[in-house]
């Protein structure tokens, strides 16, 4: 788990408290648990993202991501891996 000081903090609505940025759902297409990131696609484009802080993720799920990292599961795939 990655103890990033800089990372930044989501309030109610889903904006950075930090940088004022809004996280972004993105669904999951590969996981690569050995380097611990998922390919996802996000606004019709294909992304890596960091998934460390999220226990579980797996093929299908939506992820909440914001630069980069996941920072939730939002809801599960149907568990094929």
């Amino acid at each position: 788990m990655h103890n990033d000081p800089f990372a930044c903090a989501l309030d109610a609505e889903g904006h950075c408290i930090t940088c004022s940025d809004e996280a972004l759902s993105v669904r999951v297409l590969l996981v690569d648990r050995e380097m611990e990131m998922a390919r996802v696609e996000v606004q019709g484009k294909e992304e890596e993202v960091d998934i460390t802080l999220i226990e579980r993720v797996r093929p299908g799920d939506t992820l909440l991501v914001h630069g980069g990292v996941a920072i939730a599961c939002m809801e599960e795939g149907n568990g094929n891996e």
